[in-house]
């Protein structure tokens, strides 16, 4: 069953692509805007392509829960977690997706890099980034946010597995020398052989801590209760703040397009369609009053209008 979907990254797509349309930008600032776009990107269709496994494989199964994109925040730090899966032994696999275009090199020292265009690029290692965030969630579940299933009377401790799922057209290059650790680095595809490998691996204690299946979603749920939507200020990312300021209306104008606002935030609607669009969107167009007449759209909006002046 799919507790929960991932967030949809439009919005800050939609943001970026917003700031690239901005005039004077420096060229070092347009392609660290373009970067993270691509970084986005890939990093949506890593995930999709793991979701459609997991969705495929555990979807319509009573005794196993899926949750995508879960953002922890606990004691100032943030765990933002591809996937997770549970099933009714209370075994979580806490998967990291790894969108890689070319082949993912790991050397005799754990040490990873991506080749890319035919050159190799060092890159974080995702099994000590899906560690960080098994300890997070590891710290989140000894607290009382979190009422962990019982059986028999006893509450059940969850066993925590680490996986990092790659890109089914990538190739995989390990060393030479046996390192265990890498065995958790699998190609989607390998998905269901690898989590019921370890599921097994509870041996006779797997019928003696089985958790009803209400208990399950009611676990998965709570976990879900605890996701922090990221929200990014791209303007002050890319320190554009200033550019903002510059073409800021007054303040009378940006409360016409708001239906709610507090005294520290704004919100920016599309004056067309009606919704939610950035900062940096309504400020593209105050700037080209000769295009859009002083009022603020979305991006859909904006080619639209640009398609009628042509």
């Amino acid at each position: 069953m799919i507790i929960k979907e991932a967030d949809s990254r439009n919005k800050d797509l939609e943001a970026l692509e917003q700031l690239l349309q901005w005039p004077d930008l420096a060229q070092q600032t347009r392609q660290s805007i373009e970067q993270k776009i691509r970084l986005i990107r890939a990093g949506v269709k890593g995930e999709t392509e793991s979701a459609y496994q997991l969705r495929f494989h555990f979807d319509n199964h009573p005794d196993w829960v899926v949750i995508n994109d879960l953002r922890l925040q606990y004691q100032g730090k943030v765990a933002q977690i591809d996937h997770i899966l549970i099933n009714r032994h209370l075994q979580i696999f806490v998967c990291e997706s790894k969108r890689i275009a070319g082949g993912l090199i790991i050397n005799e020292l754990g040490e990873f890099s991506r080749m890319y265009k035919g050159k190799g690029q060092g890159m974080p290692s995702p099994l000590e980034q899906n560690q960080r965030h098994i300890t997070l969630l590891s710290k989140l579940l000894q607290t009382n946010l979190i009422q962990l299933p019982s059986c028999f009377g006893w509450r059940l401790r969850p066993s925590i597995y680490s996986l990092i799922l790659v890109s089914n057209d990538a190739y995989i290059r390990r060393p030479k020398i046996s390192m265990p650790e890498l065995d958790s680095v699998i190609k989607n595809e390998q998905l269901q052989t690898k989590v019921h490998q370890l599921s097994k691996s509870l041996g006779i204690f797997r019928f003696v801590r089985t958790i009803p299946r209400t208990s399950l979603h009611k676990f998965a749920c709570q976990l879900v209760q605890q996701h922090q939507p990221a929200q990014y200020d791209w303007l002050g990312y890319f320190g554009l703040n200033h550019l903002a300021n510059k073409f800021a209306q007054p303040i009378a104008e940006a409360q016409s397009q708001t239906e709610t606002q507090s005294k520290t935030v704004r919100r920016y609607f599309c004056i067309a369609c009606h919704k939610d669009i950035t900062a940096s969107a309504a400020y593209y167009c105050w700037n080209h009053k000769n295009i859009f007449g002083g009022k603020a759209y979305c991006y859909q909006c904006q080619q639209k209008i640009k398609l009628q002046q042509q």
